[in-house]
């Protein structure tokens, strides 16, 4: 049975913060210097995108603690984070369900809503937020995906001890299926996979997914888990014909409009 296998911060080193690339292509093409305005580093693992000038898009498990109060650097300045805003349909995982087959976790994790929204002390004004996905239909298009942390390749799966490095990547994939919750796309090998084929893996959590059209780029999915199968003890991250999950951020609009208009 296929599963998914959540990035868990406190439990096993799942949290997604690598860009796992091709082992057939050279990691200098996958490197960035500058991240995109949008895309913003959280406290301490994982991503957040910035959706409005005041608001911060992100998933609900990079969320450790109550971070209000606490300083976000949002491009080169310090922003107060005012409150933040849990789903509803997010609740922890237990950690008996770390252990052992990973089925009742990955039953437990794909119910859930992984999505939270942090309020800023003041505006944003010298960066452009990224707007949100207008449409339903993400099936079949091509997808780019940022993240920074450890690294690693197909056949070898991630390396959580390059994490520290904290490089900025990114990479390309097809979204090969959707539902009410979340997108996902499988880390194909040549010949098969786009030139710039990866998967996000431990760190990359609330990565920003985007859809370009016309040059502009859209908000479509924030990176959260992966597909797993078996024991839990024998787990690793970014292998090829691995399936990863991302929150489908188009069917959240309406509580994420609830929310900034609250």
């Amino acid at each position: 049975m296929r599963i998914l296998l959540f990035f868990f911060l406190f439990c096993i080193a799942f949290i997604s913060n690598a860009v796992v690339i091709r082992h057939d292509i050279p990691s200098k093409n996958y490197k960035l210097d500058k991240a995109p305005e949008y895309l913003i580093d959280m406290p301490h693992e994982g991503h957040g995108v910035l959706i409005s000038p005041q608001w911060i898009l992100t998933v609900a498990h990079t969320i450790f603690y109550d971070y209000s109060g606490k300083n976000l650097k949002v491009g080169s300045k310090n922003f107060e984070i005012e409150k933040v805003y849990i789903h509803r349909g997010y609740v922890k995982a237990d950690k008996a369900l770390f252990e052992g087959d990973a089925t009742p976790l990955m039953n437990f994790l794909k119910s859930r809503s992984d999505i939270a929204l942090i309020k800023l002390s003041r505006p944003v004004t010298d960066l452009k937020p990224i707007d949100i996905y207008p449409n339903a239909n993400e099936k079949g298009k091509e997808i780019t995906v940022f993240g920074r942390g450890a690294k690693g390749d197909g056949i070898t799966g991630e390396n959580i001890e390059t994490k520290s490095l904290r490089e900025l990547n990114h990479f390309k994939n097809i979204v090969e299926t959707t539902d009410e919750k979340w997108l996902s796309f499988k880390f194909d090998k040549a010949p098969n996979a786009l030139p710039l084929e990866g998967m996000h893996g431990s760190g990359d959590s609330g990565g920003a997914s985007i859809i370009f059209e016309n040059g502009t780029p859209y908000l479509v999915g924030l990176s959260s888990w992966q597909l797993w199968e078996g024991d839990l003890a024998s787990f690793k991250g970014g292998l090829y014909g691995t399936t990863a999950y991302q929150v489908r951020v188009s069917k959240y609009r309406d509580w994420i409009m609830s929310v900034l208009g609250s």
